[in-house]
């Protein structure tokens, strides 16, 4: 039964490991991320600015949640020069769009209501995370599986080990 424990302890390590680094590469992943969110009536928008250089990136990701979905809903991303380069009309709930980083300068999202009813909605835009910080997220989640497949292992070596210990 020692030896059951100290495999729990190990495997559990791994899951405790998995989660902390999971929790680290989504914080790494948003910290670049600008949040806006409101109340949006009929005709009004939502912007969120965002200073975007080309020489880091040259994509950028923006991200819409809508409260009491309705499908009245536009978003468009315009450059520096305030010139549309990206129109959606969002047709579900949590919308992720990508855009061409051309020019250095804000870039904003605009998200406009043209529903009649108030709807709450939440946006992001920022970069697109460099590939280290994806491969951050993607491995903490393998060691999170890894790690729970283990405590399942150890479970059924402690279970086939009690059974041989009471015969």
């Amino acid at each position: 039964m020692q030896r059951t424990g100290i495999l729990f302890v190990i495997v559990g390590s791994i899951v405790g490991a998995g989660i902390i680094l999971s929790f680290y590469g989504s914080q790494i992943i948003t910290d670049e991320l600008i949040k806006g969110e409101g109340q949006v009536r009929f005709g009004e928008n939502l912007i969120i600015p965002v200073k975007l250089d080309n020489s880091k990136t040259q994509t950028g990701n923006y991200a819409i949640q809508i409260i009491d979905f309705k499908e009245e809903i536009t978003a468009k991303i315009l450059d520096p020069f305030d010139k549309e380069i990206e129109f959606q009309s969002i047709n579900k709930e949590v919308f992720e769009g990508r855009f061409n980083i051309t020019t250095s300068g804000i870039y904003k999202l605009v998200i406009e209501n043209t529903d009649e009813k108030e709807i709450k909605i939440f946006g992001v835009i920022g970069p697109e995370p460099d590939a280290n910080k994806k491969s951050l997220w993607i491995i903490s989640f393998w060691i999170l599986i890894i790690g729970l497949i283990g405590v399942g292992g150890v479970a059924i070596y402690a279970i086939k080990n009690r059974k041989k210990s009471f015969s």
